[in-house]
């Protein structure tokens, strides 16, 4: 085997192969030879129908040579028709009737070369080699993400299993970070840790990941840290609050973002974004930065639907508690103040379909004592 074979064989791979697809059989037929005595491994058909069934067949072939207007169907036709293949395929489109409308075209859909008919031998030796570089390059590129995706997810179970004795102790912590919040408002009871397990609920409804589930769960209970920083005259005081209580009230969500994102941990960056965002509306009414539908980071649009919640449920110092079905006739309906569309709709279809689960969770955390 001579070395120009070893060097063409090399660009391909062990078991690669090009296919010529036109509807000329003499055409076709040449090219294919024409490219096995230069070093290529080549078959040839004369339809669209046909390369698929080649191409389906045989996994072994990664670039394509195709005309572009054939009976029925056309070359582009048969790119598209080869995205569902489980492999990254080139393509060369060879026509004798191309202009420049089809060369924009080709491009677009992503072919490696545009060649006019009758083909210029050189010219079709150069695009597949260049077509060759192309399929070396993405499967290196795929070969390295592969290895690298390998390592993280080694290093994601090495760092879980260091990780793992430390999760209670953790959980503990964000626990009690969030305690000391509501010690500024100590009406609110079991509030956080019901907000944690409805946020919980609705994540793992979403169909988020377990860790991402368990993320939201000690995440949400952290979204009024920044009460802190709220004086104990507004934040307690029994009635409506004036325009100025009420700028100061509405501080603590970047408060709270300011004390949380100072962190690295995936935990508390995504309780940064619940602090700062789940006072948001869908709608765009809300604050502190009047952020609406997908603007809103998804934890904190869920940890805001488990806020309001649980806030028409319990008693406060300005409001009687209210019982789940009128909750939720709220929640869904509105009444005035708090409104359907302040809510992400797909939030609020889970709720609706799932509310009694809400009850559950709020019946078994009732008038429970807190401590840390």
């Amino acid at each position: 085997m001579s070395a120009e074979f070893d060097l063409k064989r090399s660009c391909f791979g062990d078991f690669m192969k090009i296919l010529v697809v036109d509807d000329e059989p003499i055409i076709g037929s040449e090219t294919s030879e024409y490219l096995s005595l230069h070093g290529y491994v080549s078959d040839h058909c004369h339809s669209c129908d046909a390369a698929m069934e080649i191409l389906s067949s045989d996994p072994d072939i990664r670039l394509v040579i195709t005309d572009l207007r054939m009976p029925e169907k056309d070359g582009f036709t048969l790119i598209e028709a080869t995205q569902p293949l489980q492999r990254h395929i080139e393509f060369i489109v060879v026509t004798g009737h191309g202009g420049k409308d089809e060369a924009i075209n080709a491009v677009r859909t992503g072919v490696s070369e545009f060649l006019a008919k009758p083909v210029n031998h050189f010219e079709l030796l150069k695009a597949v080699k260049n077509a060759a570089q192309k399929i070396a390059d993405h499967d290196h590129e795929l070969s390295v993400k592969s290895s690298l995706q390998g390592k993280v997810f080694a290093g994601e179970k090495k760092i879980d299993r260091l990780l793992g004795n430390l999760d209670t102790s953790y959980a503990e912590l964000t626990y009690c970070l969030a305690t000391a919040s509501e010690y500024k408002d100590p009406e609110t009871g079991q509030h956080i840790s019901r907000i944690g397990s409805y946020a919980a609920l609705i994540a793992g409804l979403m169909g988020w990941t377990e860790r991402k589930v368990e993320m939201i769960r000690l995440a949400a209970p952290l979204h009024d840290i920044g009460k802190i920083g709220t004086p104990d005259s507004i934040l307690l005081k029994p009635g409506k609050l004036g325009d100025v209580e009420l700028r100061v009230m509405r501080t603590h969500s970047s408060i709270g973002h300011s004390i949380l994102s100072q962190s690295t941990s995936p935990v508390l960056k995504m309780a940064a974004n619940i602090a700062l965002a789940h006072h948001e509306r869908w709608d765009g009414s809300g604050y502190p930065n009047g952020l609406s539908a997908e603007e809103i980071p998804v934890e904190a649009a869920i940890t805001a639907l488990a806020d309001v919640y649980d806030a028409l449920r319990s008693k406060r110092p300005y409001k009687p508690a209210l019982d789940h079905r009128t909750t939720c006739d709220i929640l869904l309906y509105g009444d005035g103040r708090t409104e359907a569309k302040h809510f992400s709709p797909e939030l609020l279809q889970i709720f609706k379909e799932n509310h009694d689960k809400f009850d559950e969770i709020y019946e078994s955390m009732r008038d429970q004592a807190v401590s840390c």
